[in-house]
């Protein structure tokens, strides 16, 4: 069963100009007219306004949203690495040196690599948001996203002996008011078995 044909009229320009347009998106006059339909009902777009909001618009804004929201992801890590992460790698080496009895120009310094510093960044982060009470931090800090910890097994052992001092340092210098209770033992401790007094001798 065929549906019915309608006829629009239009003035000779328009009338070349879309079928130009049908050209283009090699459509026939129907199939274009149908999807310029359907185009308009699915964006909101006035066709009387064609410089109003449209789809590339819209899709440029979110761009440009989605770009500054990078921007001031980056710059909230480069900000946390450089007030608190880089000075307490520097208290955890004066640490180390004094720890062994080594002068810090006999050490060899080690740069970290850039997915060494993003690990070390992401897992602080993730630390003083379980460590420390929620009330000591700033809302901005709490609505950020928490990052992601690297798979299991996919850990840099290299950096482990950095988050143990990294902790240690937190611990000391955090007051014990400002600190998150420690979370109940998922399972109550088992009490030893009853030990049976010693027989008298005979």
């Amino acid at each position: 069963m065929t549906s019915k044909v309608k006829t629009i009229a239009t003035d000779e320009p328009a009338y070349e100009a879309f079928r130009q347009l049908a050209k283009e998106y090699q459509l026939s006059n129907p199939e274009l007219l149908a999807a310029m339909v359907q185009y308009f009902r699915v964006t909101k777009a006035d066709p009387r306004n064609p410089t109003g909001p449209d789809l590339t618009s819209s899709l440029a804004k979110i761009t440009a949203k989605l770009a500054d929201l990078d921007k001031r992801t980056i710059g909230f890590i480069r900000e946390q690495e450089k007030t608190y992460l880089k000075p307490m790698l520097a208290q955890v080496q004066a640490l180390h040196h004094v720890g062994s009895g080594a002068s810090p120009a006999a050490e060899v310094k080690h740069e970290l690599h850039q997915a060494q510093v993003e690990e070390l960044l992401g897992w602080y982060v993730r630390v003083l948001r379980r460590l420390i009470l929620p009330s000591y931090l700033l809302p901005r800090f709490q609505s950020d996203p928490i990052p992601p910890g690297p798979a299991k097994g996919q850990e840099d052992p290299a950096l482990n002996q950095i988050k143990g001092g990294l902790v240690g340092i937190l611990r000391v210098a955090l007051r014990p008011e400002v600190l998150a209770p420690l979370a109940p033992p998922a399972t109550p401790p088992t009490s030893p078995a009853p030990v049976s007094p010693p027989s008298n001798p005979a």
